[in-house]
């Protein structure tokens, strides 16, 4: 399936689902495929004790993250603790952030996510990640990787949905694990692509 063919599909469901139920036609707020190279309207942040992979990370590179059959532009991640803490708030790492503004309504959010892990000596890794979707620093949708094989590829389309009020709201992908990435430390990557917001607006 095609970049296009992909969001044409997910405009198409929405706007069925949405016909069915008598609302408005869904408008997506915000899109991101990173085919211009650049993040497309999201920022980078990191948490306190987090890493998103040291110097030249998050970077842009092809990877299968929708499926085995295509190669597509995508965000790369390395992310993790800095410091070892084992107690004191061990997942740390990294994401984006963006702001909207919008009328109230049913809000989507979705992005195509993969996996990998490879490692000279590490049968596997422990942790490959914990992804989060948050509006205004609430948490609306988690999905933990877990453990990841040496030599794996786990792929997962992570979504959440949440009824938002009109006005400006802040929006988070978080990544996170609870042990350290530092640089030449074979540590699992993350890869993000075709990020998607979008609103049901009220009739």
């Amino acid at each position: 399936m095609t970049r296009l063919q992909w969001f044409m599909a997910v405009w198409l469901l929405g706007s069925t689902v949405l016909g069915s139920t008598g609302l408005s036609e869904a408008v997506v707020l915000k899109k991101a495929g990173f085919d211009n190279g650049d993040l497309a309207g999201w920022e980078t942040f990191e948490t306190p004790n987090g890493t998103m992979g040291g110097t030249g990370f998050p970077k842009i590179l092809p990877f299968k993250t929708m499926g085995p059959g295509r190669l597509s532009p995508s965000l790369q991640f390395k992310v993790g603790q800095v410091r070892y803490q084992a107690e004191k708030d061990p997942q740390q790492g990294g994401g984006l952030v963006t702001d909207i503004a919008t009328k109230g309504g049913p809000l989507n959010l979705s992005a195509h996510l993969a996996i990998t892990y490879v490692s000279p000596k590490d049968k596997r890794n422990l942790a490959g990640g914990l992804f989060e979707w948050l509006v205004d620093d609430q948490v609306l949708a988690s999905h933990d990787v877990g453990p990841i094989e040496n030599g794996g590829v786990i792929r997962h389309q992570f979504q959440a949905h949440h009824h938002i009020a009109e006005g400006t709201h802040t929006i988070r992908l978080r990544i996170t694990r609870p042990f350290t990435s530092l640089v030449g430390q074979p540590s699992p990557l993350q890869f993000v692509d075709n990020l998607l917001i979008q609103i049901s607006p009220n009739p």
